[in-house]
């Protein structure tokens, strides 16, 4: 048992796809050969034409529901069309492939996406797990190093050589102070305070308070109305913020579109940037904690965004185009007040 754990273990993880997918074509194939060169007896080919399943289930295995209907579309081909045209059953027998290979895909697509976010949440929590150690043991040294260097700072002359290094040092110290700040908003546990609040005014704020900091020109559209909502007005800044921040940062000479709109039961922001998109190579990594493209980020604002996102139970998606601009698309529940 423990040996025939083994070789599925090094088959699923060693063995390349391309080799599993001649395998399975290969199967097909040879069921293919038998059944048209060996078998003789008609009834004998109907029976074995059932072969058929096993790659499908295959194919179903390695691509999915695209896998599983590619399979299911070359057994027809070989299988039931070629010797059995025009009969009455052979539209049961082809609905029966693409049934099997569409409910076997599905199956698969859907035990690996769940296979993917629990192995993601048990990554999450390893990762804040060891953000929330750094922080303890970095925090105290930095707030003391940052001190005594605005101390020291203020004793000096103004013309004196050694403010423009004491300057330095504080900006640095700074900028890991704010790196360890928002590693330790990553590793805490997020509990949402959720209370009445006005939504419209509370996107208006944020959007004015970047628009200023970071000279910005956000432009916001409600496109329809939007009630008042249960929200912990903290982390909803927080989302709006991170997500305004670096659509500014994507295209620092550029409008930026802020659509927010009322859909069924949910709450929907569109921020809609016209920076140079993001390389399909990066699109897997965008919500990894400490995955940035940037010299000088922690990487964390946008797995903040999505721990946040959801913490409310909601959703967060985008889509970009390399030379055209990136759409981040939050949707969450409209909880109503």
């Amino acid at each position: 048992m423990k040996r025939r754990s083994q070789v599925f273990s090094f088959w699923r993880k060693h063995v390349d796809i391309r080799i599993k997918w001649g395998i399975t074509l290969f199967l097909l194939a040879i069921i293919y050969i038998v059944q048209n060169n060996v078998i003789k007896d008609i009834h004998l080919k109907e029976i074995f034409c059932r072969l058929y399943y096993l790659p499908i289930f295959m194919g179903s295995l390695l691509g999915g529901l695209k896998g599983g209907l590619i399979c299911a579309v070359l057994a027809n081909t070989l299988c039931l069309l070629p010797i059995f045209p025009f009969k009455s059953h052979t539209l049961y027998e082809i609905a029966l492939f693409y049934f099997f290979g569409a409910l076997t895909g599905f199956l698969v697509n859907k035990e690996k996406a769940e296979r993917e976010r629990s192995e993601q949440a048990e990554h999450m929590a390893l990762v804040g797990q060891a953000a929330a150690a750094i922080v303890h043991e970095l925090k105290t040294p930095l707030v003391v190093i940052g001190g005594f260097a605005r101390v020291i700072q203020r004793k000096l002359s103004p013309d004196d050589p050694n403010q423009e290094k004491l300057e330095i040092m504080i900006k640095e110290t700074k900028w890991i102070e704010d790196m360890i700040h928002g590693m330790l908003n990553f590793a805490m546990p997020l509990k949402l305070n959720l209370q009445p609040e006005d939504t419209k005014p509370l996107v208006k704020e944020v959007v004015s308070l970047v628009n200023i900091g970071e000279n910005a020109q956000i432009k916001i559209n409600f496109l329809s109305d939007i009630p008042c909502m249960k929200l912990d007005a903290s982390s909803f800044k927080e989302i709006l913020i991170n997500l305004l921040t670096n659509a500014v940062h994507a295209a620092p000479h550029e409008p930026v579109t802020m659509n927010v709109y009322r859909s069924g039961p949910n709450l929907i922001m569109e921020v809609k940037d016209k920076g140079p998109g993001i390389p399909k190579k990066y699109k897997d990594k965008i919500f990894q904690p400490f995955f940035s493209t940037k010299s000088r980020s922690t990487g964390l604002g946008l797995a903040i965004v999505k721990k946040i996102v959801d913490a409310y139970g909601g959703k967060i998606s985008f889509y970009s185009e390399e030379g055209k601009g990136t759409t981040f698309i939050v949707s969450l529940p409209l909880d109503t007040c």
